[in-house]
């Protein structure tokens, strides 16, 4: 059994000195905003933010009952599952076929990794532009194949088209990981 090396301070405020500045941190940028996050939550103010009243578990109620916000978090969860799931297996699939690959695999997996460097907002409009319902290649070739595509009219389309993207631009995150 190998021996145990443990450090020895001969200070008993060098540790804390040496802790101090990242529980700073985490004291500022977690806890803290977590508490005002909390507190906020079962308080009521106006928008000016001038009055404030105390109203408990009330904002949670009134959100649970709210057919709007239900609405919104099962789109939510529903984007986060096909997101996750698809993103997750098809990485895993390239990076199963990336490590197969003996010739030119260097260029394969650089291929893989671009979308990564892309950023979200150049993305965003990238897949804007392919799907696009006037000017769109991919909606064009939707439509040729009788599938008229309008994410701006249909809902179940524009979730689609979110999906899309956010798992073409995490699957070179995931790529990486599994490589």
């Amino acid at each position: 059994m190998a021996a145990e090396k443990r450090v020895v301070f001969r200070s008993g405020w060098l540790p804390w000195a040496l802790v101090g500045p990242q529980a700073a941190v985490i004291l500022v940028f977690f806890f803290w905003p977590a508490v005002q996050t909390v507190l906020q939550s079962v308080q009521r103010q106006d928008a000016f933010g001038t009055s404030t009243e105390w109203v408990g578990l009330a904002n949670f109620a009134q959100i649970f009952s709210d057919p709007s916000y239900l609405a919104s978090f099962r789109t939510t969860a529903v984007f986060s599952v096909l997101v996750a799931a698809i993103g997750i297996v098809i990485s895993l699939v390239l990076a199963i076929f990336a490590d197969r690959v003996i010739r030119a695999a260097v260029v394969y997996k650089t291929l893989l990794i671009w979308p990564y460097a892309v950023a979200p907002a150049v993305a965003a409009i990238l897949w804007l532009f392919l799907f696009n319902p006037t000017l769109g290649i991919v909606a064009h070739a939707l439509d040729s194949m009788g599938l008229p595509w309008n994410h701006l009219l249909d809902a179940n389309q524009a979730l689609t088209l979110i999906v899309i993207a956010a798992v073409w631009k995490q699957i070179s995150y995931n790529f990486l990981f599994f490589l």
